[in-house]
């Protein structure tokens, strides 16, 4: 009985836990969008300076690798930016491709893969407010947080109950 209800809470905190999971994808993708754009001018500017002299970004970065001294320290600030510009744009690009029903299982790839994903994960947390879903992605997360808690604690109360006789009537 207990095992039931606990399963059943579980199952509520799941369905409204899932029906945020597209809203916080959206928040998520603004964000990206924004650190996108404010990283885009420098890696333009760079690519163009590097133009000047012949070379593309790949090559000038492998250049940088060999760098020392002062050069080493600009070109290292250089190749991160480019290198997080290119994560960046490469992820959301992947979002963007994917349905609203799949866009926040990417997301979650994505941060499982990448500390810099987690970071900007983290970052829109802090600012994410909850709201009741209005869109059928969210009632899908909803109804999909809800069976995976419910039937999960469900099946493992069933089978603790199995295990150890719990709620066996005897004649």
């Amino acid at each position: 009985m207990i095992g039931r209800f606990l399963a059943v809470m579980a199952g509520i905190a799941g369905l409204v836990a899932g029906s945020q999971a597209p809203a916080f994808t959206l928040q998520y993708m603004q964000n990206l969008t924004g650190r996108i754009d404010e990283l885009k001018p420098i890696v333009e500017q760079f690519d163009a300076d590097v133009g000047r002299y012949g070379y593309t970004r790949d090559a000038a970065i492998a250049e940088c690798a060999t760098a020392q001294g002062l050069l080493e320290a600009l070109c290292n600030g250089y190749a991160t930016t480019v290198r997080r510009y290119e994560l960046l744009t490469s992820h959301y690009a992947e979002l963007s491709a994917a349905s609203d029903y799949t866009r926040p299982l990417v997301l979650l790839k994505g941060a499982s893969e990448s500390d810099i994903i987690r970071e900007i994960t983290r970052s829109v947390m802090k600012e994410y407010k909850p709201a009741i879903p209005t869109t059928l992605d969210g009632a899908a997360y909803a109804g999909g947080g809800f069976a995976v808690l419910w039937g999960g604690l469900s099946f493992i109360f069933g089978l603790l109950g199995s295990i150890f006789g719990v709620g066996r009537r005897y004649a």
